[in-house]
């Protein structure tokens, strides 16, 4: 290993405390338990692994992170490398064992993709995110024991906020595992924050950087999925079987078999992380994230990476079901209609707020929105009115402004471009239609039911 000692050499330099990194030659470290319960490191060249409790580095010296005891001791973290055959392999043994909580297929396949996102998230462009509903008549100790056994760095914690969270050990990237009872602004901004890399919080005066993996049990569904940052949403089945956890020692013999397993897989397959094979283009904006993480977790099978898009694809559905009935979307609904007409080219205000309550009336709708309403849903569309021969204001429907709107009702999933007849006048409308045969029908079981808008709830608004 080139310009590598290990912890005999002394440095005059303070050490740098890390829970791991990779050099530019390829050569890696990796933070580790040591049978005594101490933290050490893992020190691969590209070819052979040893352990060492510091490492000097042209130098440098590198010491392990500095972990509270009450932390550490329940802190999951491997102990050496395994070999792990294939991936294909890995992932059948994975899968195997989240199946033996009775959980359903798709649950097992959905978590398995989570798992090994776990160990390369530093890697991928959001950071795994599960939120995973078990209603009270649920067992959830079962799977959250192997969840807790296979993820990198796992830690269970029963609550969190920004002000508790920096006490965590946050610089390890750890995946936390959590039960949340109540879905607070501040628990879901930060969920939505740990997807990204570098969005720091501020807590007692500090930055935080709160990237890291997220798997979360929850009494119920979220009620606004954005607001946490649209994680993959699974949802448990009431148990009808009792299964017990695993035996302190079985536990301990899993866990120290699969990290290890799961370590090499990282350290072999780090740099092979990249954009997955298929077409991420078919899902919505927050979905080609996910679908691109745990993707691209799975390295050298395509086949297997590929079982992800019949996992997501109901999840998707119901983001564009949801997108549909937002405010904005049936503004762009009435919009384009009159830009199907002979009316001119002004479409004054008034009357679109006319035609956009006669829409939400027919749809079972309560909500009546005013001439304000819709002057604040154009201004967050970018669509812009001015005055019309008269002195009344409008939006003036030029070309430009006509191609937008198609381009946005598209974006939106407007109900009436997504039900164009098999001939259309229109021909912004026709190149939009060939888009929509393109994701129509898709195949595959899903991850969970499209979650329909009880009626009597009122489509959401842009904020003002």
């Amino acid at each position: 290993m080139a310009d590598l000692t290990t912890s005999e050499r002394q440095s005059d330099k303070p050490a740098v405390r890390t829970g791991g990194k990779v050099f530019c030659d390829g050569s890696i470290l990796e933070l580790i338990r040591i049978p005594n319960g101490e933290l050490s490191f893992l020190i691969w060249d590209g070819k052979s692994a040893k352990t060492a409790g510091r490492f000097v580095r042209r130098g440098e010296t590198f010491a392990p992170l500095q972990i509270d005891p009450t932390i550490l001791c329940w802190l999951q973290l491997p102990s050496n490398t395994a070999q792990y055959g294939s991936t294909r392999k890995l992932f059948t043994e994975i899968s195997g064992l989240i199946s033996r909580t009775q959980v359903d297929d798709s649950v097992v396949k959905a978590v398995s993709f989570a798992v090994f996102a776990t160990w390369l998230a530093d890697y991928l462009p959001v950071a795994p995110f599960l939120w995973i509903v078990a209603p009270p008549t649920t067992a959830v100790g079962p799977l959250l024991q192997v969840i807790h056994l296979l993820c990198r760095r796992s830690l269970v914690v029963s609550d969190i906020s920004a002000a508790r969270f920096r006490f965590l050990p946050v610089d390890l990237r750890p995946t936390l595992v959590m039960e949340v009872c109540q879905q607070s602004r501040q628990v879901l901004n930060l969920l939505r924050a740990s997807k990204r890399h570098r969005a720091l919080i501020a807590a007692d005066g500090k930055a935080v950087d709160t990237f890291g993996a997220r798997i979360v049990f929850a009494r119920e569904p979220l009620h606004d999925p954005a607001s946490a940052g649209f994680p993959l949403e699974l949802v448990l089945p009431p148990t009808r079987q009792y299964v017990p956890l695993m035996s302190s020692s079985e536990a301990e013999r899993i866990a120290a078999e699969y990290q290890g397993k799961l370590l090499h897989y990282r350290i072999l397959n780090w740099a092979k992380v990249t954009t997955p094979a298929f077409d991420l283009n078919q899902f919505t904006v927050p979905m080609r994230e996910t679908a691109h993480s745990l993707a691209a977790s799975i390295v050298d099978d395509d086949e297997l990476q590929s079982q992800i898009v019949p996992l997501l694809k109901p999840l998707d559905t119901e983001i564009r079901v949801d997108r549909a009935s937002l405010l904005p979307a049936i503004v762009l609904e009435v919009i384009l209609a009159r830009c199907h007409t002979a009316s001119g080219k002004y479409f004054p205000v008034g009357e679109s707020t006319k035609d956009v309550n006669t829409v939400l009336r027919g749809r079972g709708e309560t909500l009546e929105v005013s001439p304000e309403d819709i002057g604040w849903v154009l201004r967050g569309l970018s669509l812009h009115t001015d005055f019309m021969p008269g002195g009344r204001k409008a939006l003036i429907l030029s070309d430009d402004v006509r191609k937008k709107v198609h381009g946005l009702a598209a974006a939106y999933g407007v109900r009436t471009l997504r039900e164009l007849p098999a001939t259309v006048d229109c021909p912004l409308c026709t190149a939009l239609a060939a888009h929509w045969k393109l994701e129509a029908n898709p195949e595959g079981t899903g991850v969970k039911p499209v979650r329909r808008r009880p009626e009597s709830d009122e489509p959401r608004r842009s904020a003002r």
